[in-house]
């Protein structure tokens, strides 16, 4: 692979919300996390573990949990500015567009292997490096995917909101951190890249560039600007979607 087709794939890979019933090889799971644990981790602990989750009784309990607890949020989130929204919680959520994937992974990582870490750090950072490592192994998963023609969603909510409920569920072990969960599918509908900042922006030249540094307001309207993007596409996508139903 060479390094323009690395950035085109990165370009390309985007969180899909809606899937087709087409069920996915196995041998394409097997490729995602193949990918997943040749990730980076501190000291080679190599933290994770691959929850796959097929039965539809297990996905709906997911999703029904997904629904309860970001109830919370939504709530949270309509006391902001309207135009800091995220707008894809400015609408109530009974059924979660993931719900139909027909694969879900959940990501899982044991804190135990922090001692693989040199002792100060294991003892000064060692949660913030796990939590790292298990970033690494997300983005593989999720560039492996988009590699193989699929979707996927990084469903956050997971891995803090919901770790409790979830242990319960899948009998994962209390020693367990989970992480987050990707919905993976073939996706229903496809979008384009996103506009990240200019590079010239961000990089600097052996020391920080200070004329740089950007004021609060101005990282206020950045963000305004990108939930103004993210109602416009979310809006097309609707509409495109509503159009195509029978």
């Amino acid at each position: 692979m060479d390094i323009d087709h690395l950035i085109n794939l990165l370009k390309s890979r985007r969180s899909i919300r809606a899937y087709k019933s087409d069920p996915i090889p196995d041998e394409f799971i097997q490729k995602i996390i193949e990918a997943a644990r040749w990730a980076p981790s501190g000291g080679n602990s190599q933290p994770w573990e691959f929850i796959v989750i097929k039965k539809k009784e297990s996905k709906d309990r997911i999703a029904d949990l997904f629904v309860e607890f970001t109830k919370p949020v939504r709530q949270a989130e309509m006391t902001r500015e309207k135009e800091l929204r995220v707008p894809a919680l400015e609408r109530e959520i009974t059924e979660p567009g993931f719900k139909n994937a027909p694969v879900f992974i959940l990501l899982c990582g044991d804190p135990r292997l922090n001692e693989a870490f040199p002792l100060l750090v294991y003892q000064k950072s060692g949660m913030e490096i796990l939590t790292s490592n298990l970033a690494s192994a997300f983005l593989c998963m999720q560039m492996a995917a988009k590699s193989l023609g699929l979707g996927s969603q990084w469903v956050s909510a997971t891995g803090g909101l919901m770790e409790d409920p979830l242990k319960k569920l899948l009998d994962i072990p209390k020693e367990f951190k989970i992480y987050d969960m990707m919905a993976v599918g073939y996706p229903i509908y496809q979008l384009g890249p996103r506009s990240p900042r200019k590079i010239e922006e961000m990089t600097h030249d052996d020391r920080y560039d200070r004329s740089k540094l950007r004021t609060d307001r101005e990282i206020k309207d950045f963000i305004i600007n990108l939930r103004k993007r993210d109602r416009e596409e979310t809006e097309g996508l609707m509409r495109g979607m509503r159009r195509k139903e029978p």
